[in-house]
């Protein structure tokens, strides 16, 4: 597996003579699902996985080239990696410090025989797999019919948390396992609101409302934001007073997008947003990051912030999300999953980003 190669080479830089990997995403790839139970041990010579009998079965239908091992009372991790170790001379033990707490921590320093050294994971997943470009398509697909469903679906009267309650329904219908995070629909003033989970307030026509939502496929994720008019008081998009901060976003998304491609730093397409809203005279009202990485979980590093030096490649998946938020009167925010491909970027989506109203076919 590409994924053993790559761990494999990264433990001989590190110094480590295995890798115990104990968190959700990090284990996805070997366990082939989402699990908090569990263990994954990759050594030089050999890839284990240990659970117990809740998952044993499912594991063992699903992985090909690991050793698996049962958990149960009397047979702990402790004692079987201890086992381990002294069939493979195991000296040095990497874990994932940032993921396990200090107690855990100090309790596995006493019970395992390798010296412990804390390493992170996590930049290994900056790059996806032909296969986890796959799977994060399908998710983005998913996204993709949820919104021109849902903007068709939305009328005046209609209260926040129906509309959340539609859309999830809907990417399940699609094959989504569940929604990435929890569904945003922030409509007229709560517009103002970068993270405005949905409400009971009541959709008023001429409003614009945000959703920022999201599906889970096969544990991987997209995220996707668009700010829709809603029908029922202007005959056409222009006529919003807001319809001027809509394209300033557009405008801003559309130079960040432009400015990804291999080699970029981060920081730098994290400008060409910012710069752009800044000059419009919105810089205030942009707060937050120009996005983030994507992947088993749906925020992953890199980031496009302003302080992010890491260099893009081929293979990496990012949000581009900029948004103007104006308290008291609302807020927009376009938000779309790019690949970073060998010459610049593809947008996984299709849904159009000009402002379109609800309710129309």
């Amino acid at each position: 597996m590409a994924v053993l190669t790559a761990i494999r080479e990264w433990m001989t830089h590190q110094r480590i003579d295995a890798m115990l990997i104990s968190s959700k995403p990090n284990k996805l790839p070997h366990l082939g699902f989402s699990s908090s139970s569990g263990y994954v041990l990759i050594t030089r010579q050999h890839a284990h996985i240990l659970v117990d009998f809740r998952y044993y079965s499912d594991v063992a239908a699903r992985t090909h080239g690991y050793q698996l091992h049962r958990l149960e009372a009397g047979r702990d991790m402790p004692g079987i990696v201890n086992q381990i170790a002294q069939e493979e001379g195991l000296q040095r033990l990497g874990f994932e410090g940032e993921h396990v707490s200090w107690q855990t921590g100090c309790d596995w320093q006493k019970a395992l025989h390798p010296s412990l050294v804390s390493v992170s994971l996590d930049a290994l997943r900056q790059v996806k797999t032909a296969d986890e470009i796959r799977l994060i398509r399908e998710a983005c697909r998913i996204a993709d019919a949820t919104a021109d469903h849902i903007r068709r679906f939305i009328q005046p009267g209609m209260r926040e948390r129906e509309v959340a309650a539609e859309l999830e329904w809907f990417m399940k219908q699609q094959g989504a396992e569940k929604p990435s995070f929890d569904t945003i629909v922030a409509s007229g003033p709560r517009g103002a609101l970068p993270h405005g989970k949905a409400s009971e307030k009541v959709i008023i026509a001429g409003e614009l409302v945000t959703l920022d939502f999201g599906a889970q496929y096969q544990g991987y994720c997209s995220d996707m934001t668009r700010t829709f008019l809603v029908a029922g008081r202007f005959a056409h998009p222009e006529m919003s007073p807001l319809y001027a901060v809509y394209q300033t976003v557009l405008e801003a998304q559309l130079a960040a997008i432009a400015a990804v491609r291999p080699g970029m730093a981060c920081q730098t397409v994290d400008a060409a947003a910012r710069e752009h809203i800044s000059r419009a005279g919105y810089g205030p009202n942009f707060g937050h990051n120009t996005g983030h990485a994507i992947g088993i979980d749906v925020h992953e590093n890199p980031r496009f912030s302003p302080t992010d030096t890491t260099l893009l490649r081929p293979g990496m998946l990012l949000t581009v999300e900029p948004g103007i938020y104006l308290e008291g009167e609302g807020g927009v925010r376009i938000e779309d999953v790019v690949l970073v491909t060998d010459s610049g970027a593809e947008v996984l989506y299709q849904t159009p980003k000009t402002l379109l109203m609800t309710g129309e076919a």
